[in-house]
């Protein structure tokens, strides 16, 4: 049976879960793209502070993203990772 994905702002995904970039806006994306993030990646919620940053994880790499930028960027949650 496939898993449904859903759709949400990455400040929504809990620690432990994975998920993929979808969509993110052109005011931040040269940013992320700096630090080896861009649309498609599968990348891992390592932690989340409350009403603070997410820390997400991709390959060996530990990032945090502050809570207004992870507002601004649309995930899929799914495990691909």
């Amino acid at each position: 049976m496939k898993k449904t994905l859903s759709s949400t702002k990455l400040n929504k995904i809990k620690a432990s879960e994975s998920f993929c970039i979808q969509k993110i806006p052109d005011e931040i994306k040269y940013e992320l793209i700096r630090l080896g993030i861009s649309e498609g990646d599968y990348l891992f919620c390592v932690a989340k502070i409350p009403f603070g940053a997410v820390v997400i994880q991709k390959d060996l790499q530990e990032i945090a993203i502050g809570s207004r930028f992870a507002s601004l960027i649309e995930v899929t949650q799914g495990n691909e990772v």
